[in-house]
This record gives structure tokens, sequence and C-alpha cells, in this order.
């Protein structure tokens, strides 16, 4: 312990001779942690950053590639050639038969005759239908009701003829194809009042009404369902 002490005083005594000595030993723990902050001059990359080793490879690890800079192109790469025309889908339409059937349905149902010796009631021309329609519908158009009392009124001050003109037949939109059995259909008409006394003026009332047929075991086509009626 002797020995020490008087070495470390030796050492004091032979730095404090030189100012040089002081600054050198006061500089070296700064030297010295420059250095280990630095790291091993074969540790650092080109760019001056410090590469991690690769303790199973035994070598440095390679650094990651830079992330490209701006952004990306979100524009979609242009057709190859002209875009393929999609063909239109074909219109349905009525068979000859089934045609017949909502246009007779319709005429029947709208055609009124309010002269003496005409027609009793409203409702016959609803019993001039049965031809057109199933059995079930024609009860239920026939049952008794106070549908159209207020135009059968006018019609008989008038003694008046209702006929019907038809505009349009065809497939509703939007309903599907006819097939064997069933069939939708629209029908597009004009209801003529022409009155016999008063006013002689006639009276135009348009009208539409869609119908579903069905086709019967005797082949026949007939009215299931009135569907809407404007």
């Amino acid at each position: 312990m002797t020995r020490l002490l008087a070495a470390v005083s030796w050492l004091v005594r032979w730095v404090t001779r030189s100012p040089r000595r002081v600054v050198g030993v006061l500089a070296l723990p700064v030297l010295l942690g420059v250095a280990l902050a630095a790291g091993p001059i074969r540790d650092r990359a080109p760019d001056g950053r410090t590469g991690g080793g690769d303790v199973l490879a035994g070598g440095p690890t390679a650094a990651p590639p830079a992330s490209p800079t701006g952004p990306r192109s979100t524009v979609l790469p242009g057709t190859t050639g002209p875009a393929t025309p999609v063909p239109p889908r074909p219109t349905p339409t009525l068979a000859a038969a089934q045609r017949a059937t909502a246009v007779g349905y319709v005429t029947a149902a709208n055609t009124h005759d309010a002269r003496p010796g005409g027609d009793r009631a409203f409702t016959d021309a609803y019993r001039r239908t049965e031809p057109y329609v199933t059995p079930e519908l024609f009860k239920l158009v026939t049952a008794p009701s106070r549908r159209g009392d207020y135009e059968w009124g006018q019609w008989l001050a008038a003694q008046a003829t209702v006929r019907v003109e038809i505009v349009a037949v065809g497939v509703p939109d939007g309903a599907p194809a006819p097939t064997a059995t069933t069939a939708y259909a629209r029908v597009q008409f004009r209801q003529v009042v022409s009155p016999t006394t008063g006013a002689t003026a006639e009276q135009v009332t348009d009208g539409a009404i869609t119908l579903l047929e069905t086709r019967g075991s005797d082949g026949r086509w007939r009215v299931a369902k009135l569907l809407a009626d404007t």
C-alpha cells in the first residue's frame, strides 16, 4: 500500500511539472468517450452510419434499401383494345293467343251501354268477361259491389254508350318473359263515353291494367289475376 501511494504521488508531481502533461491527462477521458461512441472503424457503413454485425453469419448486416420518394402512381394501365359491346337484352313479346286474351278482357270489362234496353247495371260488363278469365276470377269480378255507381248514374242520365280503344299491349317493364304456362300483359286503352241525350261532347279517359294470364289444361289462355288498374 505504501508503494502504491508513493507511485501515485510521483505521477502527480510528474504531471504537474508541465502544463502540456496536465492538458493531456484532462483530455484523455474525453477522447476515450468519443472513441467508444463512434465504435470500431470496421463497423461503420460507407455513408457514415454504424452497421450492426451479423452474429450468425459472422459479417456485417447490409443496410436496408432506401424508401422511394414521391407519391405512387395510381393510373391504371391502358386497355389493349376496344371494349366488346354487350348486346341488348331482347324485349319479350306476347304470343297472339296471349295478346287476344288480354285485349278481350279489357274490352269486355270496360264497354257499357246505358241506353234504354241496354245494360241493367255497371257489373253487366264484367259478366261478359267470362270467356277470358278463370272461374275463380270470374266469381270475384261479378260479386255484388258498389264500384262504378257514380259513373253508371251519369251514363244513365246521358243514355250514353261506352267503347274501348286499345292503345298498346305488351309485357310490362321488369316482368319475366312469357312461358308455356304463364304470361304477364299490360294493356293501355282509352275509354270513350258518347252521350245520346243532353250534352253531346264525347269524354275520353285513359287507363291501363296489368294482367297475369295462365294456360289451362284445355290449352286456352285466361286472365287469372288483375295486378294493377289505373
